[in-house]
């Protein structure tokens, strides 16, 4: 994968008028595990349909009359139990697509290896990223997931993914963690482990978020975020977690280390540092009835695709999402969503002086320790 084709996005750090590159689609409301801190859990309970694979296909041919898109995610539920997933990321990779990403809880074997041996085989062009979630040592995953054995079977389909990565430079094989309440004095310990045993391509560090299912889960000090975001940090600066293999990929790197530095502010009440939010501009999350926010915690929404026959580019131009963009802007909006924070990093031509110091030269973080909170 060649680094010219990142080149035309550059401009969007200084033009925020203009197609979406970044979605987050919720392929379906239907999962095998029950995790106690998901936001989504209403929609999980309810087992939502997701789109239809009809709607998904003129959903990304709209998109891709707007502009290329540069990362697409599959969200749910769990994405791998639709039966038509590799159809589904078949009409973003018709298209142009550079980046699928597809978070999982790894229990649905075998189904899942097929789906992502004809998602390679079907889009020669695509960089395939899967990540498997876990939530601490044994006893604690699987009591916030509500699966007994989930952890075992998790790092099991880690191994098998990995397998499957062999040969190939397309597939990235990641894990996701979660700081919660309950695992945030374990997940820092247990990262290391995880990574000196599984091999990863990459972590993803999240901050529990939104309205779970068990909202004391969302009481994490802000000290122990910051201790699993450092230990991955570290791992990556001794050369044991070596980040997805893309070109830009050292950019990347910088850019996950500056937007958790900057949910570390957030979750702490320190709003000095604003980072002008390109949810909704940038970037947009479809649920699985159509409905488009431009966050995933953000309860306003541009409209619904249903009212445009799953055009992208009717609804993205309309005045409600005008509207929304704006109050966005004006209010300097701001959340730990990592997500939209990462976009927030890499498409502010301020902080760019910052990812190229960091990119040539990446430093080991400094010991953790605890902080003051700012005055108030």
């Amino acid at each position: 994968m060649n680094a010219l084709r990142y080149a035309a996005f550059l401009k969007r750090g200084f033009v925020r008028r203009g197609p979406p590159l970044h979605l987050t689609l919720f392929v379906t409301g239907a999962c095998n595990a029950r995790c106690r801190h998901c936001f989504h859990w209403e929609e999980v309970a309810a087992g939502v349909s997701g789109p239809s694979l009809e709607d998904v296909t003129r959903l990304a041919d709209s998109a891709a009359k707007l502009g290329p898109l540069l990362w697409v995610s599959f969200g749910g539920g769990e994405p791998f139990l639709r039966k038509d997933l590799p159809e589904l990321a078949a009409a973003f990779g018709r298209n142009g697509l550079r980046h699928l990403a597809i978070p999982t809880n790894g229990l649905v074997e075998p189904t899942q290896h097929g789906h992502v041996d004809r998602i390679l085989a079907g889009n020669p062009d695509v960089f395939l990223s899967v990540s498997v979630s876990f939530d601490g040592p044994p006893e604690i995953h699987d009591s916030i997931r509500q699966v007994p054995g989930g952890h075992a079977r998790s790092m099991a389909s880690v191994r098998a993914y990995k397998d499957q990565a062999t040969g190939t430079d397309r597939l990235g094989v990641g894990i996701i963690l979660t700081v919660t309440s309950e695992n945030q004095h374990v997940l820092a310990e247990h990262l290391e482990e995880l990574v000196h045993e599984l091999r990863p391509d990459n972590v993803t560090v999240n901050l529990a978020r939104g309205n779970p299912m068990e909202r004391h889960l969302l009481e994490v000090d802000p000290d122990r975020y910051r201790e699993v975001v450092d230990t991955k940090a570290r791992l990556i600066a001794d050369g044991v977690l070596p980040y997805f293999d893309f070109p830009l990929a050292r950019v990347a790197v910088a850019r996950d280390r500056m937007m958790y530095e900057h949910v570390e502010r957030l979750a702490r009440g320190d709003r000095s540092r604003h980072l002008p939010c390109t949810a909704g501009s940038l970037s947009a999350v479809i649920m699985e009835n159509g409905d488009v926010h431009p966050c995933e915690l953000l309860d306003r929404k541009l409209g619904n695709l249903g009212d445009t026959d799953w055009d992208l580019g009717r609804l993205w131009s309309t005045q409600v999402a005008d509207d929304t963009r704006r109050w966005i802007k004006d209010t300097k909006c701001a959340c730990t969503w990592e997500c939209a924070q990462a976009d927030n990093v890499l498409f502010n031509p301020k902080s760019w002086p910052e990812l190229a110091r960091r990119s040539v030269r990446p430093t080991r973080p400094a010991p953790s320790g605890p902080r003051q909170a700012p005055a108030s």
